[in-house]
């Protein structure tokens, strides 16, 4: 069966507008989203340090407290209540023969703050309680990640 021309320019019209507008959609919640992140500017969450501080976006951050491991050139790309990434540099001391005596290696990673919970007695405050760390470039099943809990401990109980 043959369409007549202006037929087939209606069908072509109306499928492409069916196909855009789910685009149109998704190009509006992103939109959305990207202006939720930037709206949201006032951190809702923190990650607590080796004294139980609490940080936001740190340049630098000790995971242990005895200074032989620590993140440094931190880059924060995201920061809001559920999570918070950054790419930047991890510091590790061999501490052979003693950690005084080490030597320091270093290597790129990608650092994930999440799970945020609210700190007990601080109606409002949360704060990350897991932390992974992302080696980008190591061979998968070759430790290409690290989970573990931030070294600060919040406030009182969960």
């Amino acid at each position: 069966m043959r369409l007549p021309r202006f037929a087939v320019i209606a069908l072509s019209a109306a499928a492409l507008v069916a196909l855009s507008v789910p685009f149109a959609a998704h190009a509006a919640t992103a939109h959305e989203a990207t202006h939720e992140t930037h709206a949201s500017a006032a951190p809702s969450a923190a990650v607590y340090d080796c004294e139980n501080k609490p940080e936001v976006r740190p340049g630098t951050f000790f995971f242990f407290c005895d200074g032989s491991g620590y993140f440094t050139k931190l880059r924060w790309s995201t920061w809001n209540d559920r999570m918070a990434a950054a790419t930047g540099v991890e510091y590790l001391n061999n501490c052979e023969p003693n950690c005084a005596a080490g030597k320091f290696s270093h290597r790129t990673v990608d650092l994930i703050f999440w799970r945020s919970l609210p700190v007990k007695g601080h109606p409002g405050e949360h704060g990350y309680s897991q932390m992974t760390v992302l080696y980008p470039g190591q061979p998968v099943g070759n430790h290409n990640t690290s989970t573990s809990t931030p070294p600060g401990l919040f406030p009182g109980e969960f």
